[in-house]
């Protein structure tokens, strides 16, 4: 069994347990003699005892439940018959019951937290039985040698049926507790993958930028060779040239060591090397979903794909989509109009095409012409007024060009939506 970490005191937890199960035990029915009752309690006793309160002592966990229900049961008859003494000499061979049932746990299961669930069906089992059988011996009856054989076979059943309910519902706390695992490892392995796509895309952007300082760098020692070939300009002036050259320079090699540590970094925390497109498409429609969730937006998400496959440019794919996908719910957020985003993926002709279409507001042709030039947006925030930087859609055409050698269009109407078409040779994204 998988140990839980609790933030509750364990004397709260005890006395929480001690309470509930006092509580429950009021669902009985008595067999035989009025004193001696067959209780909903001891089914839910053993999956508390395993679950909150397996950190604690497993018999001081039952001492403080047969202390309660000693007290609760004798309260309760004392209103009625005014002798708390006689109420609790009554109810004590009760409180005896959970004792032994603490003291017999204890001794079959000392560690709960190495106890297999085969096994606990039979700690539980055991427990719950000779526990009733020590109740039985401290409880006046007059039952005859024929009555006590029939009676131990009724405890004896009432056992296995207790017994077996308290292990199905730990069996399925297990179950519960694992699909909650799995969802929290799911939730966290989507937004590690998300992050790295993001980080990946401004590696790409930030080795391209690397290009542009290595070219003004050469651009400036060009000057400063040029400054120098001149009689008539100051050596201050050739220095400064020089010392343009060597600091663009030293840019440039903390630039790359920046990417090369991010690169780094990202290997170290994510080694995902293959992925199916479906989950690639799985993890984008849950993203999406949340982002929807979290700017109060009803859109609806159609996803759909010809055939699956597997791919290493997973990152890129996913950046590629999710781009296209976020800038159709920007359009629609802005202009109140609109209320589906389709992506689609299909093969034609030896290429793997996908396309993003939305029913909202559309484009100007005036924009249209623009939208995939590097800092170009008609999007703002409408609360800080801070535009958009508009390297979204610039960083899709590159990506799809340079790295897939593919091609990029857009169609749109304005108040009709826009289809986005990206087409990829299919060897360059196949694995």
């Amino acid at each position: 069994m998988r140990k839980i970490i609790h933030t509750i005191p364990p004397f709260t937890r005890t006395l929480a347990i001690a309470i509930a199960v006092t509580l429950s035990s009021q669902l009985y029915f008595n067999v035989y003699t009025d004193g001696f009752r067959i209780s909903a309690a001891v089914i839910i006793l053993p999956v508390l005892l395993m679950t909150i309160g397996e950190d604690i002592s497993t018999i001081r966990i039952c001492n403080w439940t047969a202390g309660c229900v000693l007290l609760f049961r004798s309260f309760l008859l004392y209103l009625s018959t005014g002798s708390f003494a006689g109420c609790m000499l009554l109810y004590f061979p009760n409180a005896v019951f959970y004792i032994t049932y603490g003291l017999i746990f204890c001794l079959l299961c000392p560690n709960k937290y190495a106890v297999t669930y085969s096994r606990m069906l039979w700690v539980v089992l055991a427990s719950d039985y000779l526990s009733n059988l020590v109740e039985m011996c401290v409880t006046p009856s007059r039952l005859d040698s024929d009555s006590t054989i029939r009676f131990m076979f009724l405890l004896l059943g009432v056992a296995c049926i207790r017994g077996f309910i308290s292990w199905i519902v730990l069996i399925g706390e297990k179950q519960y507790r694992t699909l909650l695992q799995k969802e929290e490892h799911e939730q966290r392995y989507q937004h590690l993958f998300l992050m790295t796509t993001g980080l990946k895309s401004e590696i790409f952007f930030m080795r391209k930028n690397s290009e542009e300082i290595e070219r003004v760098m050469g651009h400036a020692y060009r000057l400063y060779e040029q400054l120098s070939g001149m009689e008539n300009v100051s050596d201050e002036m050739k220095k400064t040239s020089l010392a343009i050259a060597k600091d663009v320079h030293e840019i440039k090699k903390d630039y790359i060591r920046i990417i090369r540590g991010i690169e780094n970094e990202i290997n170290e925390q994510y080694d995902e090397k293959r992925m199916k497109f479906s989950d690639v498409l799985y993890i984008l429609k849950e993203s999406t979903q949340h982002l929807l969730a979290a700017k109060k937006l009803t859109i609806n998400l159609d996803f759909s794909f010809s055939e699956d496959f597997y791919t290493r440019e997973h990152y890129e794919i996913m950046s590629i989509l999710k781009n296209m996908v976020n800038n159709a719910i920007e359009a629609m957020e802005t202009a109140y109009k609109g209320d589906t985003i389709t992506i689609n993926q299909y093969f034609s002709d030896g290429n793997c095409i996908f396309t993003v279409t939305d029913n909202g507001p559309g484009i100007s042709p005036r924009h249209l012409k623009n939208i995939f030039k590097m800092g170009y947006s008609t999007k703002f925030d409408i609360e800080t007024g801070n535009i958009y930087r508009g390297v979204g859609l610039c960083g899709v055409k590159a990506t799809v060009e340079e790295k897939f050698g593919g091609t990029i269009t857009v169609e749109s109407e304005q108040g009709n939506g826009t289809a986005f078409t990206v087409t990829i040779p299919f060897y360059a994204v196949r694995d």
